[in-house]
Formats: C-alpha cells, sequence, structure tokens
C-alpha cells in the first residue's frame, strides 16, 4: 500500500460509440461524509449539500459527465443515517434504483464508501453504515469498492493518519481481505480521477442484494435487509421492557393518586407505542414486494431530462 492509497492507477479501457462505454458508480457513506461534495467536485454539478445533520440527499441522484471516453454516471445515494426517513426506506429506495438498472442490463462498475477522518471515535451510526454497506455490496463485489476517508484538510496529519490506520486494522479489515481497495479524497479532481482510473479497469459486477433480489427474495431475505430487521427487533424488544416498565409506573401513579405523574407516564406511554407501532410497520415494509415502485421508477427513467442530473 502507498500512503494514499491500496490501488495502482489503471489505463482505462477503450472507449466505444456506444453504451458499452457507459461507467456506473455508486457514491456511499453516512450523512455528512461528503458524498454530494465530491460529485459537484467531480462533475461541476450543483446538488444540494447539507451541512447540518440534516440530509440532503433523501433520493438517489445522478450525476453524469464525461471522462476519458466514457460517460460517468455518480450515483449519489442517501447514508442510513437520515435525519427524516428510516433505513428501511433508504434501503428501499437503494434496492429500487439498482434493480431497475439490472433489469435495463446495467450494473455498477464501482462503488466509493466516504469517510470523515475527522471522525473520533468508528461506532454507532458511523459503524451501522459500514455493516449495511457490506452486507448490501458482499463479498464478491469487494473488487469494485473504495474505502475512501474524507477531510483530510479538517484533520492534523499525524491524527488522521492514526485514525486511517485504526480504520484498516479494526473496521474495514474485513472488506480489504476481501478484495476492497482504500484512498484518500483531498477535494480536488486530481484525486478524483485517481480513483476513476482504476474503476474504469474494473469489469461491472452484481452486488449481493441485486443477487438476492433476482433469485426472487424480498428486501426483507437480503443480507442487507436482515440486517435492518435484525436491528428493528432489538429495538421492538427495548420498547416492550419500556413499556412494561411505564405500564407499572403508571399503575403505581393511579395507587397513589399522583395525577401529574399519571399525566407524565401516559405521555411516555403514547411515544413508546408511536416508536413501536413504527418499528413494527418498517417490518411489514421490509417483506413488501417492490415490483409496483419498480414499475414506478421505470416511468420516471423513461420521462427524465437528459444530460445534466436528475433525482430518482
Amino acid at each position: 500500500m502507498t500512503g494514499e492509497s491500496s490501488y495502482q492507477t489503471a489505463a482505462p479501457a477503450p472507449a466505444q460509440d456506444n453504451q458499452d462505454s457507459d461507467i456506473f458508480i455508486a457514491v456511499m457513506g453516512p450523512t455528512g461524509s461528503g458524498k454530494t461534495t465530491f460529485i459537484n467536485t467531480t462533475t461541476g454539478s450543483r446538488l444540494a449539500v447539507g451541512h447540518r445533520l440534516r440530509s440532503e440527499t433523501k433520493d438517489v441522484a445522478l450525476a453524469t459527465f464525461n471522462y476519458r471516453g466514457h460517460r460517468i454516471y455518480l450515483l449519489d445515494t442517501p447514508g442510513f443515517d437520515d435525519t427524516h426517513v428510516s433505513d428501511t426506506d433508504i434501503l428501499k429506495r437503494i434496492a429500487n434504483w439498482l434493480e431497475y438498472a439490472h433489469s435495463k442490463g446495467k450494473l455498477l462498475n464501482g462503488l466509493i464508501y466516504l469517510h470523515r477522518i475527522t471522525d473520533v471515535r468508528v461506532g454507532g451510526m458511523s459503524g451501522r453504515n459500514m455493516r449495511l454497506f457490506h452486507k448490501l455490496c458482499g463479498k464478491d463485489a469487494m473488487n469494485n469498492v473504495i474505502l475512501c476517508t474524507t477531510m483530510w484538510d479538517k484533520e492534523e496529519v499525524a491524527t488522521a493518519e492514526l485514525r486511517e490506520k485504526e480504520l484498516l486494522s479494526e473496521f474495514w479489515n474485513s472488506m480489504v481481505e476481501e478484495g476492497a481497495t482504500w484512498a484518500r479524497h483531498d477535494k480536488t479532481r486530481e484525486s478524483t480521477f485517481k480513483i476513476l482510473d482504476h474503476i474504469l479497469g474494473l469489469p461491472p459486477i452484481m452486488l449481493d442484494i441485486q443477487v438476492s433480489l433476482a433469485e426472487g427474495k424480498t428486501l426483507f431475505e437480503t443480507e442487507a435487509g436482515k440486517e435492518i430487521n435484525r436491528e428493528l427487533v432489538a429495538l421492538q424488544e427495548k420498547y416492550n421492557k419500556d413499556l412494561a416498565d411505564i405500564r407499572q409506573e403508571l399503575e403505581d401513579a393511579r395507587k397513589d393518586n399522583d395525577l401529574k405523574t399519571q399525566m407524565l407516564m401516559e405521555k411516555e406511554k403514547q411515544l413508546l407505542e408511536a416508536k413501536l407501532a413504527a418499528r413494527l410497520q418498517e417490518q411489514k415494509r421490509l417483506a413488501d414486494s417492490m415490483a409496483e415502485e419498480i414499475e414506478k421508477l421505470k416511468h420516471e427513467m423513461a420521462n427524465r431530462p437528459t444530460g445534466g442530473c436528475v433525482v430518482l
């Protein structure tokens, strides 16, 4: 490995005057990791950039540009930590696009996973994003994955390099062992083009989630869906336990004729019941057929504007 990447720059495949020269690349990662900035820097697009916790990327946005005789399509995807959209709905949106692309004979040539080098700890939302990304791709797609750190300009080099080593040894090690490569992005087109040159030399691949859906499995039955469901089950168990505790406190307050506590506990009970109902609804959506949504997406794509970028 070199100091900036774990790959050699590959010569691009000869361009052809047909759709075989189209290159599809998904840009993924947590909210705020720099996905939209990466795409805007590369393409000159003006996709909205989120600078707070609210995610600006709620759907899959597609930006295009020409490079080395190829038409490059960069997919700006929402992270699995969106402030307003559930992980289930995000997975469905990404899966819908992948299914649509597969139905048109289009596969991804590469996936770029972005991670902030400024993150002091890797865990929680960041760790969940990594796990879901890994499950979505699967082992056989790892050769087409580039794990890319961002925001090097906002951290001391020595500190950033220590975090990079930690990522590679503790959090990205399984993906790297399965074939993923790694790189740094410094907000310049030059660093982006190094990554693109590598991807141009790779054959298109099917992700694990695409293989599963093509076999007739529901989203619930895919590895990424199972991971989300495990988390939903854990949350349901927690909410049910908390509800049992609140019901006991509410009963005690009624016996003591403590009206203030009764009102507080009743509000807590209603809030938890709403959260539990939402998690149960998420499980249902995981198991629902995606056929209707795929047909809707086909219609939207058939009527999309040409050139520039389009939100799907």
